[in-house]
This record gives structure tokens, sequence and C-alpha cells, in this order.
């Protein structure tokens, strides 16, 4: 039942809702007091009532640092996730109640982005607002009649354009490689261009892993999660057995990905080639398609689970397709 009281000239409503958190409202004229009472009470009786009091009391940026505490710091690509969450807090939307948030003010967001960043991007942090108030919603039972970025058109992303590492480009990066303090280099290059490892699988494998009569290498804590066994290249193999045996048993002396990003921008300057290391994988799924590879053989042995983000990788020219044709016309 409500309570009225009169304070400095005004009207104050209680209303304590099944022993939970009260409702207060306060009025100018007890009429208008009495009237908003009665229309509460009536909503609470038909389980009608929403009560936003909590959601107003929580600005985005304290639902982002909780996501970021009990979710994001879970997940294996929380730094990048992470960078954004900060990047996020620091805005002006970040001091908006979750109440107050709407489709208005998610779109003015959103075109001031899209002034210094790309679609991609852009997404990206709208995606981050979105799971954030799921969190909120789902999880921790903030009550919102509606999620307002569900409102928000995602933006029309740029086609994806991948790099394939060309015959020649390989032969001038490996030959440099050689020249190149980190001995490993050159290995890491042929295990992504030959077995399509990525960077942080590459970190993760200890000798104890590798198979050398069967030239297969077992991948553990993979990016989905799943531990693989790949085969392995004879050339990689040969470059496996000139390198020292580290005392941790790890195969590369290397523990972070941002020494091999180094190396690899070193690299870069000495032959001119402007492609990331990332385009080694591209390169693998290309070329093992062209080769014979089935899709299925190509996505085990990449770890590719979505077929559609394999098909990403894979850039077949028309000259090979042009190949083909002619081939198939002289039977």
């Amino acid at each position: 039942m409500a309570t009225i009281i009169k304070r400095n000239n005004k009207w104050q409503v209680r209303i304590r809702k099944n022993n939970s958190n009260q409702i207060s409202k306060t009025f100018l004229k007890k009429s208008i007091a009495l009237k908003w009472a009665r229309e509460i009470e009536n909503k609470i009786e038909k389980n009608f009532f929403e009560d936003l009091s909590q959601a107003n009391s929580i600005t985005l940026g304290k639902m982002l640092k909780e996501y970021l505490a009990n979710v994001t710091k879970n997940k294996k690509s929380w730094k990048s996730e992470g960078y954004k969450i900060n990047k996020l807090c620091k805005h002006e939307i970040s001091k908006v109640s979750l109440a107050k948030l709407n489709p208005s003010i998610i779109l003015k967001f959103r075109d001031e982005l899209c002034g210094y960043l790309n679609p991609s991007t852009v997404n990206k942090y709208i995606i981050l607002i979105n799971v954030t108030i799921k969190y909120a919603r789902h999880i921790l039972g903030i009550y919102l009649p509606t999620n307002p970025c569900e409102f928000i058109k995602r933006l029309r992303e740029p086609e994806f354009k991948g790099e394939v590492i060309e015959p020649d480009e390989e032969k001038v990066l490996l030959e440099k490689a050689e020249h190149s303090k980190a001995k490993w280099l050159k290995l890491v290059i042929m295990l992504g261009l030959d077995c399509g490892i990525r960077r942080g699988e590459i970190l993760k494998i200890r000798r104890e892993d590798i198979d050398f009569n069967k030239h297969t290498v077992i991948l553990r804590e993979t990016k989905n999660g799943l531990s693989r066994r790949v085969g392995v290249s004879k050339r990689a193999m040969d470059e496996i057995n000139k390198l020292p045996i580290n005392i941790n048993g790890k195969l590369i002396n290397c523990e972070r990905g941002d020494t091999i990003d180094f190396y690899w921008q070193q690299l870069k300057k000495w032959t001119g080639i402007n492609k990331r290391f990332h385009s080694t994988r591209h390169t693998f799924a290309t070329r093992a398609s062209m080769n014979g590879w089935s899709i299925t053989e190509i996505s085990a042995q990449g770890g590719w689970k979505d077929l559609k983000v394999l098909k990403r990788y894979t850039h077949i020219s028309a000259e090979h397709l042009a190949k083909k044709l002619r081939y198939s016309e002289s039977k």
C-alpha cells in the first residue's frame, strides 16, 4: 500500500512492492501523487509494473566494467575486447544510465565513430554494447523493456580482401629470414605457409607434441578451445631438426606473439613485401584448394569450424580457373 508524506511543500509517494525495494516519487500536487500511486498499485496487482529504478541507477560504463570483469576476462580474445571496453568507458555514452539509453543515442554514437573508424570496427563497438545490455537483462535480471541496440542496423562492411603470398615473395622471405636474429623465424613462416598453423598455436608447440616419424603435431588449446593433430610438411620438419632443443621444452624460444610480430615487421622492411603474417594462413588454404584438397581436409588441417570463414581464406585466381577449364575441355 502507498504511503504519502508531505515534505517541503511537496508530496512524496512510497510504495513497497512484495517486500522488495520500495518505489518512491515526489510530486508538487497531492492529487497527482494520489493518481500516480493508484496507477502503480494497480500495475503491481496485475504484474504489469515496470520497475526501472535499478536501470536508472546503473550507467552503461559501470555495466561495461562489470561485463569486463565477469565475462570478457574468461575469453581467449579478452585483450582486444578489454581494450574496446576501456575506450567505451572513456566516451560520454558511458555516463548514460541503462534506462535512458535509447536508439537515438546509440545512432548518434555510431555516426560519430564512423568519422574516424571503419565500418567493421564500428559494428564491433555496437555489438559490445548490445551483449553488455543482454548480460544486464538476462543474467543480472535488470529490467529493461527493450534492448535499444536491436533497433540499430549493422553498417555494411567492405568486401573482405585476403592476401596471398606469391611463390617469388615466399622465396625472398625465407632467404632473408635466415639472416634474422630469430633463428626460428624461417620455421614459423613454413608452419604458416605449409601447414596453416596460427601464430598463437605455433607459440604453444612443445617438442613432445611432435611425432617425428609420422610428421604430425598436436596443437593444444587452439583458438576454438579444442586440440587437434595436424600434418607437418617435410621442409618444416627438416627446419625443426636444425633448431636447438630448448630447456623449457618449447619448440621455439619465444614467449609472446608480439615478438613474432617484431621480427616479421623487420622482415617486411628487408624485403619490401608489405603483407601480414596472417597471410600465411590465407596462402595455405588457397594453395591446398588449388592442389585438390577437399574442404574437409583443409578445415581439419587449418582448424576452421565454420565453412563460411574458410571460404574467406581461399582466393582462387581467375587464371587457375581458366587453366582448369582448358584441361577439362581437352579431355
